[in-house]
């Protein structure tokens, strides 16, 4: 018997074949590197300390992690922590524009976090199924509007890192539609997948949201 076949299975399908192995899928597995290093890369620069920003260090690391083993194993258990990782990350930034609206008190930062989060989680668990993504997608598109209604209150930060942000999330999102629907598709490949191509695109995309909100932090 392979490994993991014993395990309840994912609920998406990628180009990539499934091998029976210890990592099923090669190419989707490595490339989550591109998220441990985002990662590591915030941790670096933020130093010492503890901040939302090291959280967004903490959240790409966790992505990579838990998406390498999602990837190598292709079950719900790791499809699970994937994207409740993914989450981590997009409602650090939609706590960040709550607060920058006005919507929420700085003060409950923390909270109004946090309630998200096992929010999120806990409907992805009760729905299961590709909840998950759709969460996820509906946070990104979120963060958006909200960004616009800050825009049409006056706010003129340098946008510049945020377009580029989600410029690098819109082709990725292009290149993992068509992954999934078999658009481009060579399932032998364990080189080049489109799924490892989001993944890497993502890490960036990610990096360049850090940039992005990073110009908010109060100096003591």
């Amino acid at each position: 018997m392979c490994p993991w076949t014993d395990w309840q299975p994912a609920s998406l399908k990628f180009c990539e074949e499934l091998l029976c192995s210890a990592v099923r899928q090669p190419a989707n597995t490595y490339s989550n590197i591109g998220f441990v290093i985002m990662g590591l890369l915030i941790l670096w620069r933020e130093g010492k300390g503890w901040s939302p920003y090291h959280l967004m260090g903490i959240a790409g690391i966790c992505i990579g992690i838990t998406s390498g083993v999602y990837h190598a194993s292709m079950t719900f258990f790791w499809q699970f922590f994937d994207v409740s990782s993914m989450f981590m990350l997009i409602l650090l930034a939609l706590t960040f524009n709550l607060i920058r609206i006005g919507w929420v008190k700085e003060k409950f930062y923390t909270l109004t976090y946090v309630a998200m989060l096992l929010t999120s989680m806990g409907l992805m668990l009760l729905i299961q199924g590709k909840s998950g993504e759709w969460i996820f997608a509906v946070e990104v598109a979120i963060v958006t509007v909200t960004e616009f209604l800050i825009a049409k209150k006056g706010s003129k930060p340098n946008y510049t890192p945020f377009i580029k942000a989600l410029g690098v999330f819109l082709l990725a999102f292009l290149i993992w539609t068509g992954d999934i629907r078999g658009w481009w598709c060579d399932p032998r490949n364990h080189i080049l997948q489109g799924h490892a191509a989001w993944h890497l695109l993502n890490a960036v995309s990610a990096w360049y949201l850090y940039k992005f909100y990073k110009q908010f932090q109060k100096t003591k």
